[in-house]
């Protein structure tokens, strides 16, 4: 459960969450008020990047400490202590992005106010991404959920299993609005009428 290929999320979602703040740089034609509240976002947005970065760097860690326990001639009651830490931290680590999409999808949503199509673009692209992550990162957890041996970390990650529905339904809800916007015609820019360029 520690090699790199799956964990792949957590720099998903820190990419997902810099094309969330690019989208929030888009800023045209918003009130005040929106303009401030789309500056939040982007803010928040940073936060979160930086945040599934230090989750991945965490877990790189604690596969680094599992490799040296793994070593030859490691004391056997010293290796049994730090895989279990090791699988403990780092299935913590999962668990706390599974959140970490949770709230991007939201901060998506405040960004749903933006409606250049090329930002629209982006902003599909990121929940993309977010739903994705939270797949992979949520199978994480759920395949390795019964090693867990600590009572306290298994009960949390049972409930928050079933919070997951509750953040794919977010992201479905943003992708529908998003997809329904386009079709009519709400974010696309309008037809230049024939003959309407003037000659040079």
């Amino acid at each position: 459960m520690l090699r790199d290929e799956v964990f792949q999320p957590f720099r998903q979602v820190a990419q997902a969450a810099e094309l969330l703040a690019h989208v929030a740089e888009d800023r045209a034609g918003l009130t005040r008020i929106t303009f401030d509240k789309v500056r939040t976002a982007r803010y928040q947005a940073l936060v979160l990047a930086d945040l599934a970065r230090l989750l991945d760097e965490d877990v790189a860690v604690l596969a680094r400490r599992a490799d040296d326990a793994l070593a030859p001639g490691t004391d056997t009651a010293r290796r049994a202590r730090i895989l279990a830490s090791v699988f403990t931290g780092t299935v913590r680590a999962t668990a706390t992005l599974i959140d970490t999409c949770h709230t991007l999808l939201g901060v998506a949503q405040e960004l749903l106010v933006i409606r250049r199509t090329r930002s629209r673009l982006e902003l599909m692209a990121a929940v993309e991404m977010l739903r994705g992550a939270a797949s992979t990162a949520h199978l994480t957890v759920l395949a390795n959920l019964p090693r867990v041996t600590d009572s306290v970390l298994y009960d949390e990650l049972a409930v928050g299993l079933g919070s997951l529905d509750v953040t794919l339904a977010l992201a479905n809800r943003l992708t529908s609005t998003m997809r329904s916007d386009t079709a009519l015609g709400g974010p696309m820019p309008a037809a230049h009428p024939l003959g309407s360029a003037t000659a040079s």
